[in-house]
Formats: structure tokens, sequence, C-alpha cells
């Protein structure tokens, strides 16, 4: 069996209580959360960069998949999921304009009131900022990166999500929304 995020463990018994069938898997990298969900009895769609989705159709992996998606292609796939899933992809993304693009394909992607699970590295709230130059403003090379619930919760309540549920771990924070428009 393969291993997830424990992100994904973790609300594992969520996503079956709500019946939740089909699972977009947005910036799927090596796979790993697809290929379990998948195993777990999903329908899992993963997308991605081209240059990774080139890698990820010489995985084995991606014979368990209902697809693969370049992530050019999610703006008219409506593919109508009942859940995306993004690991650290916040993360990576720096620039407004293709956090947005992102954040719309999700939408574009998922079923009326349909679910996303954002994890992202978090702010170690205890520390200084390593260069002392944000002062609570973020603006950092390693601030900047990350983010909090809050933070998440400001981000994504334009696209039409609510807030569900979030929890902490070390070094990451995990948010479950549902959206309410579309």
């Amino acid at each position: 069996m393969a291993s997830a995020a424990v992100s994904i463990t973790k609300y594992l018994r969520f996503f079956r209580k709500q019946r939740l069938h089909s699972v977009l898997d947005y910036g799927a990298g090596t796979l790993r959360n697809a290929r379990y969900l998948a195993e777990e009895g999903f329908e899992v769609y993963a997308a991605d960069l081209p240059a990774q989705v080139e890698r990820i159709m010489a995985m084995a992996g991606r014979r368990q998949l209902a697809g693969v998606l370049n992530c050019d292609e999610l703006g008219a796939s409506r593919l109508g999921v009942d859940l995306v899933i993004s690991n650290y992809v916040l993360n990576i993304i720096s620039d407004g304009s293709e956090k947005s693009s992102y954040l719309k394909n999700i939408v574009l992607n998922l079923r009326p009131q349909g679910y996303l699970l954002v994890e992202v590295r978090c702010r170690n709230q205890s520390l200084e900022c390593c260069q002392g130059t944000c002062a609570g403003g973020h603006r950092c090379s390693d601030c900047i990166k990350t983010y909090s619930h809050g933070e998440l919760n400001d981000l994504l309540a334009p696209y039409g999500f609510r807030h569900v549920c979030h929890y902490y771990r070390r070094h990451s924070v995990a948010v479950l929304y549902q959206v309410m428009g579309h």
C-alpha cells in the first residue's frame, strides 16, 4: 500500500462519511497521495506541470488513476470532482497571477459543495523571523512561503471557500474547505 500525507490519512474517514468518490490531486508530484487514495477505492485524477506529467506518465502508479492532466488543461476540463487535494503547492507558487489561476482551476473542477484539502508549510510562530525584517508583515524569503490557517482562509474566501476545520502539525497546517458557490 502506498503511503500518503498525514492530512490525507487523518481525513480519510471524513471523506468516506461524506461519500466522496472522485478526487483531483492538483500538484500530484510523485503520485504518493493519488496512489494511496486510488488504493482506498477513490477515482483519482492527477494534475501537474507539463514536465512532471511526463515523469508521471512513466510511473507504474499512473495505471491506478482515472486520468493524468497537464495543469494547463484544467481550465477546460471541468472534472466535477468531490475533492481536490493540494499538498504544499501554495508554498511553491509565489506569483500572484499563477496562484489565482491555480485557485480558479480548483473551483472549475470541483462539483458544487465539493471539498478542498490544503496542506502547507506553516510559519513557526514561536521564532522570530530569520532575517528580522518582517516585523509581522512576513516579507522575507522564508516567511513569504508559509501560511497560517487564517491567511489561507483570507486567500480562499474570494473563491467561495468556507473553512470547515484545520489542524497544525510541527511544520505544517492542513485546512479542509467546502466551496459554497460556483
